[in-house]
């Protein structure tokens, strides 16, 4: 009886969404921080340019305001 499909916000997806992203980024950031001295200057400058690139998606993120959980 009644619906089978529970509706949800879909800012809950995206901000599920969101976490996974940044979560993934973690697990990217972890082993170059272990290997830092062997892999140089090459890395460190790939390592900026990757971590600039997901803040420039964190700030749009937040200028759209995925990140919002209630919408007040």
């Amino acid at each position: 009886v009644g619906e089978g499909q529970v509706r949800f916000n879909i800012r809950y997806y995206l901000f599920a969404l969101m976490f996974v992203i940044f979560d993934v980024e973690t697990a990217f950031l972890y082993p170059w921080a272990v290997a830092y001295k062997q892999l140089g200057l090459f890395a460190l400058v790939e390592m900026c340019i990757f971590v600039a690139l997901l803040i420039i998606g964190l700030l749009y993120a937040w200028k759209k305001k995925v990140l919002q959980w209630t919408s007040i």
